[in-house]
């Protein structure tokens, strides 16, 4: 499955359970990008909870 699926999905589940808490603007930085995936997957599994634009700067 291509990257940008995968995110797309991810950010969807996210959202659903969070609402959106971020910027989409990281979106589009590839090094902030891999940290948001990693920030979502954590808030998802239960770890944190919900990814702010604080988290990325």
């Amino acid at each position: 499955m291509e990257d940008e699926t995968v995110l797309i999905m991810l950010v969807q589940q996210y959202a659903g359970k969070f609402g959106i808490t971020f910027s989409s603007k990281y979106l589009d930085d590839s090094d902030k990008k891999a940290k948001l995936i990693t920030l979502i997957q954590e808030a998802l599994a239960g770890k944190r909870g919900p990814v702010t634009d604080d988290d990325l700067v």
